[in-house]
């Protein structure tokens, strides 16, 4: 029964994250076109949905997975 509530809890922090993180709105920024495949990310900061700053820059070195949604529906 445990682990059924620690799931229950885990998803349900999960789509409070996606939710929060969907919500947000952006200023548009000015496009600068497709990034070939193989060539490095141009750096930038997006809000968290826990406050602050989250930066490309503070994952250099490691793996990272960038996913775009165009929110629900």
């Amino acid at each position: 029964m445990r682990k059924k509530a620690r799931l229950a809890v885990t998803t349900a922090a999960a789509l409070a994250f996606v939710g929060a993180a969907c919500s947000q709105s952006q200023p548009a920024t000015p496009a600068r076109g497709p990034v070939a495949v193989g060539a490095r990310a141009p750096q930038f900061t997006l809000p968290s949905a826990g406050g602050g700053d989250v930066s490309l820059a503070g994952f250099s070195g490691k793996p990272v997975l960038l996913f775009f949604s165009m929110g629900p529906g």
